[in-house]
């Protein structure tokens, strides 16, 4: 009988360890994070006026399997993006606001460091706390909430 016991519990471990899926596939990725700030290497912010640091607060990023949402509580702007993880490399896609129904949303954009629509990040650092993406035309520096 002890046997029979035995078997059934390590066949119920197996099963439930195997039946089980992370709702979140990217523990270090997913989640809430707030930009801190945006470099632009060029020294000209997208404007063209003289920046190299520009410091943020009121942005925020989430981050939830394949989606990204960015959120400017100075504004109430928000959008909800497509994701693409590439592992190194991130790709958020907006391209799914119309100009003319969301006529700030190129603004909202540039405010959060996306210098278009569809921008591709190379994830330069990524940990608990703190994550680094490196754009074409800016580098974002964000705080893990």
């Amino acid at each position: 009988m002890k046997g029979i016991v035995r078997k059934f519990l390590l066949m119920l471990f197996v099963v439930s360890l195997l039946g089980c899926e992370n709702v979140f596939h990217n523990d270090k990725l997913d989640y809430l994070w707030r930009l801190d700030k945006v470099e632009y290497p060029d020294g000209t912010d997208f404007s063209g006026n003289p920046c190299t640091v520009e410091s943020k607060k009121d942005l925020w990023f989430c981050f939830t399997r394949d989606l990204v949402m960015i959120e400017n509580k100075s504004n109430d702007f928000s959008a909800i993006g497509v994701l693409t993880d590439q592992g190194e490399t991130l790709v958020f896609d907006f391209s799914m606001y119309d100009d003319q129904e969301w006529p700030d949303i190129e603004a909202n954009l540039n405010a959060a460091g996306l210098d278009s629509k569809v921008p591709s990040f190379h994830v330069s650092e990524l940990n608990r706390k703190t994550m680094v993406l490196t754009g074409a035309k800016t580098v974002l520096t964000f705080t893990r909430w």
